[in-house]
């Protein structure tokens, strides 16, 4: 009976531990989940602002393709259709809400911007890419992990894929 008795204790000390741990995990991915939403807010809340703005002004008839890039400047970058079916990016600067309309087709793709820095830089994780102006020229604007583990830096001329600005090893 004492036997019986010392089993049933045991498998309830299980049964508490194991609620304990499933409780601590759930507490553990809610507050992962809220981390995460939290610091997700900013950027689509300017996702939504201006895709409104550049809709409203009709630089764009739909938004497909939404980037951000933030050195000196902050950009935003919208890329969809425009009126006549055509992709087309629109560059808004943050600050005065100026808008750059480029038409995608005139210049390199985030695709080819993506296979051109790993072919040059073979980097260990490209970290974001972006579009803004530089000098009020069209680039993209891409951060990324060397191999060595450090920060790099590189903006690319949007038209030809000239390397215009480098900042490696931080």
């Amino acid at each position: 009976m004492q036997a019986r008795q010392n089993a049933i204790r045991r498998r309830n000390k299980i049964r508490h531990w194991l609620y304990g741990i499933i409780i601590g995990l759930f507490v553990v991915l809610l507050g992962v989940y809220s981390v995460i939403a939290t610091s997700l807010r900013p950027i689509n809340h300017a996702n939504k602002v201006y895709s409104e703005l550049v809709l409203q002004k009709k630089k764009l008839k739909q938004v497909d393709q939404f980037y951000w890039s933030s050195r000196k400047k902050t950009y935003y970058t919208l890329i969809g259709k425009n009126s006549k079916g055509q992709t087309t990016g629109v560059i808004v600067s943050a600050k005065t809400k100026k808008m750059t309309v480029i038409n995608m087709s005139d210049g390199l793709s985030y695709q080819q911007i993506k296979q051109k820095v790993v072919r040059q830089y073979q980097p260990q994780k490209i970290t974001n890419v972006g579009m803004s102006l530089y000098q009020h020229v069209p680039v993209w604007e891409v951060k990324f992990i060397d191999r060595n583990g450090m920060l790099n830096f590189i903006t690319i001329q949007f038209s030809n894929g000239k390397v215009v600005r480098t900042i490696r090893n931080l």
